[in-house]
């Protein structure tokens, strides 16, 4: 097989190996079958016009015509936006940047992107071909595919397996075996015995063989252990707080990150379904965002404790309103938070769940945890929280025990925020009905409700919501009236989950776009109360305890008062609630925002790494330790002469070239041909002196002997790439020469085919 055919082939291999990584981004996977036949199109392609002898440029736009003429072909087939065949290319790609953003992986089908998928396979197709090939640094040639890989790698939330690593490498190694058996056919033309080429093949393609796997396994063996230990970037959590549960650290994500994208879903299917002794449904509630920066509303550390048994809710000293039985059937809706209606008392839940006594969240801290709620079916016992408005109107605002945290307000915060949250309080007397008033006015007809805003609650993104544009969606509208809470001295946080659904026969029923966010604010003797300033288009009724008109707690979806109505009013002075329990008879307090790194594991896995790569280089210590003890100028010239021969041996070794048989002045003749001038007549010189030292010994003292062995070694190495020098350096043959790497002759099957004769290499005719 000509060098070109083997490197086509390799390029083929893993390129594929390396499409498969993205399997984890779609259920779609049609793209594969496509993204081969692009691949095999680009590299055949390329080694047939490399075999006429046209240029590389020639060869690069025969592969862009063929990989355009291809995504062409496939636009043309999946159909698109009407007009000529560029439009709908277009139109397929601007379709597939929407799904991507509104869709959670592993995707729904969509044409656009799975010609984005094989768009893309087919550009790192011809860019490894290029680098293989074209400029001849198959080193190189990891870069490409990489980014396949690092797609899911960094921009999935879940846990990323071994398993698209593992096949990246085997693609690598496949391209590293091919060139060095090309690298291994090169110098023997000059330096070759004729009387053993069979031998030859055999050491060229068994050493290069031997130096792919040398360089693949240790890797390999590297990646499972780190990936044991370390965690991927699916894992780590950047942003969010971290959690401790029984088996030790576990890495919250972000609720708020699917939420832009559930809301703006093509398809509004069912997530969960659930029955209720209660009147009426419930908001199921996933996880609290208590810390609010320039950054935006955020999950902080949190003390997980384990069990399905869960304490009062925090602040809670007044009787409430009833205890609801609900059982829920999660169908095809992965996270770690379990969806609960608040405050849940206790849970029947099959798996590992710890909860925070602080927000009431559930998370699931087994190894599966991002994908805990799939197909899960549990119980909960809960109180709902359905405050007395005329008792809630003269609460005072509570103190917290994480008031560190939901009471917290940033000193750099917009004064366009604090006047306007001021302006809009300045009627109100008491907290509650100022905390009313900002839900009025959210929920008027001041504000329009869009998804097409950006997802995020920044202070740009909030100054803008609440003075300029006033557009917006759930999780603005929540962000807004929870910071505005604060300004007036009102306890808050963001809660994130899903609205309670549409009434069905036997139960409610949740669709994917039922998921929001809501405020929840902190009154002495009330604790945590729901309210809800996202207009009633999506939400319906504000919750009757917010509202004028209703004095005893009520159901936020059952038909009752109007969501416009004004605040609660002023009721005569009553008497004051218990006062909240003090920070000594509640939960420890949260850990700091943003939890703790891993730095126990990160150290676990930088040892672990250590130790491999000290592994791997132990061969170039003890090569190179050989080395300096055969150029050493002390001892004897005949021994000095015979250790320089031997390391020349050596070092033809290393770079996979035979080391001819026959008299030293017959392998000086045949070493020297494949030199250049300079190094070629040292090596005739170093031949001479090894004649010399073995049969005439006599020999001159001052003998250059140091000086001629290594230019012959810069001649020997000079030619090669870096890469190879760096591969004969880290894993040097020579150091392996005594060992028997041949497989049993029983195994050796290829030695016993028959090839027809037209078809026999060669170094095999007889």
């Amino acid at each position: 097989m000509r060098a070109t055919d083997r490197s086509a082939v390799a390029v083929f291999l893993a390129v594929t190996l390396a499409s498969l990584t993205l399997l984890p981004l779609t259920q779609d996977t049609s793209y594969i079958p496509l993204g081969v036949v692009i691949t095999l199109a680009v590299t055949l392609v390329g080694a047939v016009v490399r075999r006429i002898g046209l240029g590389n440029g020639v060869v690069l736009g025969v592969q862009a015509l063929v990989l355009l003429a291809f995504v062409a072909g496939i636009a043309w087939s999946l159909g698109g936006t009407e007009g000529n065949l560029l439009a709908q290319v277009g139109g397929l790609y601007s379709s597939a940047a929407e799904h991507m953003r509104t869709q959670a992986a592993p995707m729904i089908p969509h044409p656009g992107v799975k010609l984005l998928l094989v768009s893309a396979i087919g550009v790192v197709a011809v860019l490894t071909d290029v680098l293989v090939e074209g400029i001849e640094r198959p080193a190189w040639a990891i870069a490409p595919p990489l980014t396949l890989y690092l797609v899911p790698a960094l921009g999935l939330n879940d846990d990323l397996t071994w398993w698209p690593f593992v096949l990246l490498a085997l693609g690598y190694a496949v391209v590293l075996l091919s060139e060095g058996l090309t690298a291994a056919t090169r110098w023997p033309r000059a330096v070759g015995t004729p009387d053993h080429p069979q031998s030859d093949q055999g050491l060229h393609v068994g050493y290069a063989a031997r130096a792919a796997a040398m360089v693949v396994v240790p890797v390999l063996l590297a990646t499972v252990l780190i990936g044991a230990v370390l965690p991927l970037p699916g894992q780590l959590g950047w942003g969010v707080g971290a959690g401790r549960g029984a088996q030790g650290p576990i890495q919250m994500t972000d609720p708020t990150l699917d939420l832009k994208r559930n809301l703006t879903q093509p398809e509004n299917y069912t997530v969960l379904s659930y029955q209720t002794d209660a009147p009426s449904g419930s908001y199921l509630r996933m996880a609290s965002l208590p810390v609010f920066n320039d950054a935006g509303w955020q999950s902080a550390g949190v003390s997980l404790q384990p069990g399905t048994t869960l304490p009062p809710p925090p602040g809670l000293t007044v009787e409430p309103a009833r205890e609801r039985t609900t059982e829920i059937q999660v169908g095809d809706f992965r996270s770690e938070y379990l969806p609960l209606p608040y405050a849940p008392r206790s849970v029947g839940v099959e798996g590992e769940w710890a909860y925070d006594p602080q927000s009431m969240m559930m998370l699931a801290t087994g190894q599966d945890r991002v994908e805990a709620t799939r197909n899960l079916s549990y119980q909960v016992t809960s109180l709902d929280i359905e405050p007395d408005g005329e008792r809630l109107s003269t609460a005072e605002a509570g103190a917290p025990v994480d008031a560190n945290l939901t009471a917290a307000l940033p000193p750099d915060l917009p004064p366009e925020i604090i006047d306007v949250a001021l302006e809009r309080t300045a009627d109100a007397s008491t907290p509650a009905l100022k905390a009313a008033a900002l839900q009025e006015w959210l929920r008027s007809s001041d504000f329009t409700y869009s998804t097409e805003q950006a997802q995020g609650t920044t202070y740009e993104q909030l100054t803008d919501f609440l003075v300029e544009d006033r557009r917006g969606y759930c999780e603005q509208f929540a962000g807004a009236m929870a910071v505005m809470a604060r300004v007036v001295g009102i306890p808050s946080r963001v809660s994130v989950g899903f609205l309670p659904g549409e009434r069905i026969a036997g139960g409610f029923e949740v669709r994917v776009r039922d998921m929001h966010a809501w405020p929840e604010l902190y009154f002495e003797g009330e604790g945590w109360v729901r309210f809800e300033p996202t207009p009633a288009v999506v939400t319906g009724n504000a919750p009757p305890w917010t509202i004028a008109g209703t004095n005893r707690g009520g159901t936020s979806t059952d038909e009752g008062a109007d969501p416009s109505s004004e605040p609660v009013p002023s009721a005569e002075e009553s008497t004051p609630p218990p006062p909240s329990p003090t920070p000594s008879d509640s939960a420890s307090a949260p850990a700091a925002p943003g939890g703790g790194f891993p730095w126990g594991r990160v150290a676990l896995a930088g040892g672990v790494l250590a130790g491999v790569l000290a592994l791997m280089s132990l061969p170039a210590v003890l090569r190179l330790r050989r080395r300096r003890a055969r150029l050493d100028h002390s001892g004897e010239i005949v021994d000095r002469v015979e250790r320089a021969w031997a390391e020349l041996r050596d070092t033809a070794r290393d770079i996979g070239h035979p080391w001819p048989s026959g008299s030293p002045r017959s392998i000086g003749a045949q070493v020297s041909r494949g030199l250049d001038a300079g190094p070629g007549r040292a090596m005739t010189a170093m031949s001479q002196l090894v004649e010399r030292a073995r049969y005439a010994r006599s020999l001159e003292t001052h003998a250059n002997v140091t000086g001629l062995t290594r230019e012959v070694l810069d001649g020997m190495t000079a030619p090669l790439s870096w890469d190879t020098k760096l591969l004969a350096w880290i894993w040097p043959r020579s150091l392996f020469t005594g060992l028997s790497w041949q497989l049993p002759e029983r195994l050796r099957v290829w030695e016993r085919v028959r090839w027809p004769e037209k078809l026999t290499p060669p170094w095999r005719r007889s």
